[in-house]
C-alpha cells in the first residue's frame, strides 16, 4: 500500500536529490543477500512523500557486499511500483547501488546513458537518492532497474524466455548450467520456479553446449554453421564494443544474455557492474583496456572472446561499428553526460563523502589513486575516456591486420603503448609496454 502525503516533518530532504528513509521491522540488521526481511520504505521527493508498506529489502552484490562497508541493496515491494516515475518499469523489484568503490560514484549510470546512445534494447534507468536505513545516513545511493525479465526490462516471455548471466565461483548461484567445452557457469535467472521445468532446464543446457562447440568447431567463422547462427549480430558487437569503450575488468563476469522462446538467436546486454570500469581498478593487466581479447585475464567468457576475434568478420564488424560511434560524437557524449551527472549529484556527493571518505581505500583492487577533492576524480574519469577511445580505434584497426594470435606484421619500429593505453615514443623507463601486441618488459 502506498500513502501519499505532505511533506513529513520527521523525514527531510537532505540535498536537491531524494531521500529515501528505509526502515526493517524491529530495526534488524540486514545481514543477508538471500533472505529479504520486511521493512517499510519512504521516498522524499519534494513536497511528495510516498509511504510503501509491506516491502522487503535484502542485500545484493558479491565483492561490493563482502568487502564495503557502504553496502549495496535489493528493494522488493508487495506490489508492482513506477519506483522512478511515468515512462519506466511498473516493477516490484528494484535495486540500491552503493558505487562506492567508485569515487566519482557515476560509472554505472554513465554507461546506461552509454548504452542508450549506442541503441541498446535495454538500458537501466538510474537515480540518484541520500539513503537513511533505520535513522543512519548511508550516503549516496543510486536506484535502478533490476536486470529481469519485465515490460521496459528485458521484454521477452516470462514463462519461456531465457534469461542467463556468466558468472564465476563467488557469484553462482542456483540454478546453474555449467558448460562442458568451455567450463563456463550461467545462472538462470529465467524461467523461474515451475516455469523452469526439467524439459526447459536440459534445453537450455544443449543451447549452450551447441554453441560453445560452433565456437570451438572448424567452421566457426561460417555464417550458418558457425557461432553466427547462434547469436544475434549487432547485439553481441554492441555489447562488446561497449565493454570495451568502458575498459570494465568486470565485463565478462557479468555477461547477461537472453532468448525468447520463439527466437533462435541469443542476446547480449544490457552493460552493467560498471563501479570497477573507465580505469577504475589496480589490477592492471597489460592495457586492459583491451583484456578480453589480448587474453591477459582468466575470465568466464575469455576464450570465446579470443576465439571469436580469429574471424575477420568479427573484427571487421567491431571496428566499424566503433568508428561508426566515434563518427556519431561518441568522445564528446561521454563528456558531456560525465559533467552532467557531476551536476546532478554535486549536493549529495558533498554529503556523501562526509560520511565515507574521499580519499580513503575501498577495494584492495580499487584504484589506488586517492585525491581529496570530488573533481579530482571526475577529471579522472575525462582523462580516460580521451585517451582510451582514440586508442581503442587504434588497436581495433591493428587487429585487422594482426589478428589475436599476436602475428607480427607492423614494422619492428612501430609504436610502444603504456600501461595507461598512451604511446610512447622511445620508452626508456623500467616498466611493462605493449609493442606490435606483445609484453615488452624494459628493465
Amino acid at each position: 500500500m502506498i500513502v501519499t502525503t505532505g511533506h513529513a516533518q520527521s523525514y527531510p530532504q537532505r540535498t536537491d536529490v531524494p531521500s529515501v528513509y528505509i526502515e526493517t521491522e524491529n530495526r534488524r540488521a540486514i545481514t543477508s543477500k538471500e533472505q529479504y526481511q520486511n521493512c517499510t520504505l519512504i521516498l522524499v521527493d519534494g513536497e511528495s512523500t510516498l509511504r510503501y508498506e509491506n516491502a522487503q529489502i535484502r542485500g545484493r552484490g558479491n565483492s561490493t557486499w563482502w568487502n564495503s562497508d557502504k553496502k549495496p541493496y535489493r528493494v522488493k515491494f508487495a506490489n508492482k511500483e513506477r519506483f522512478l516515475g511515468e515512462g519506466f518499469a511498473n516493477a516490484k523489484s528494484w535495486t540500491l547501488l552503493a558505487n562506492h568503490g567508485d569515487k566519482t560514484m557515476i560509472r554505472n549510470a554513465l554507461t546506461y546513458d552509454l548504452g542508450r546512445f549506442m541503441g541498446m534494447k535495454f538500458c537501466p534507468a538510474a537515480k540518484f537518492v541520500d539513503l537513511y536505513l533505520n535513522g543512519d545516513y548511508r550516503g549516496t545511493y543510486q536506484i535502478s532497474d533490476q536486470v529481469q525479465v519485465h515490460k521496459k526490462r528485458i521484454e521477452i516471455s516470462e514463462e519461456d524466455g531465457w534469461l542467463l548471466e556468466v558468472v564465476n565461483q563467488y557469484s553462482k548461484e542456483q540454478p546453474l548450467v555449467t558448460t562442458t567445452r568451455y567450463g563456463i557457469m550461467y545462472n538462470i535467472k529465467n524461467p523461474e520456479d515451475a516455469n523452469l521445468t526439467v524439459n526447459k532446464r536440459i534445453a537450455i543446457g544443449q543451447w549452450l553446449r551447441n554453441f560453445e562447440e560452433a565456437v570451438a568447431s572448424d567452421d566457426f567463422m561460417d555464417q550458418q554453421r558457425g557461432y553466427r547462427a547462434y547469436v544475434d549480430e549487432d547485439d553481441l558487437i554492441n555489447w562488446y564494443v561497449g565493454a570495451e569503450i568502458t575498459g570494465n575488468i568486470d565485463a565478462l563476469y557479468s555477461i547477461y544474455m537472453y532468448k525468447d522462446g520463439d527466437d533462435d538467436k541469443m542476446h547480449f546486454g544490457p552493460l552493467w557492474d560498471l563501479d570497477l570500469g573507465y580505469d577504475n581498478s589496480s589490477e592492471k593487466s597489460l592495457l586492459r583496456q583491451m583484456e578480453a581479447f589480448l587474453g591477459l585475464w582468466d575470465r568466464p567468457f575469455e576464450k570465446i572472446l579470443q576465439r571469436l576475434w580469429q574471424d575477420p568478420w568479427f573484427a571487421q564488424a567491431c571496428n566499424d561499428r566503433l568508428q561508426q560511434l566515434v563518427d556519431n560524437g561518441l568522445q564528446q557524449y561521454l563528456l558531456t553526460h560525465i559533467d552532467s551527472l557531476r551536476s546532478a549529484i554535486w549536493q549529495t556527493q558533498t554529503e556523501n563523502f562526509r560520511k565515507w571518505r574521499i580519499n580513503q581505500e575501498v577495494y584492495s583492487w580499487a584504484k589506488h589513486a586517492y585525491y581529496n577533492n570530488y573533481d579530482s576524480y571526475i577529471n579522472d574519469l575525462k582523462g580516460f575516456v580521451n585517451i582510451h577511445i582514440p586508442y581503442l580505434q587504434q588497436a581495433f584497426a591493428q587487429r585487422l591486420t594482426t589478428g589475436i594470435d599476436g602475428v607480427e606484421k607492423e614494422s619492428a619500429n612501430g609504436p610502444f603503448f603504456d600501461l595507461h593505453g598512451r604511446q610512447v615514443t622511445t620508452p626508456t623507463r623500467k616498466e611493462i609496454y605493449i609493442h606490435n601486441h606483445q609484453k615488452v618488459i624494459k628493465q
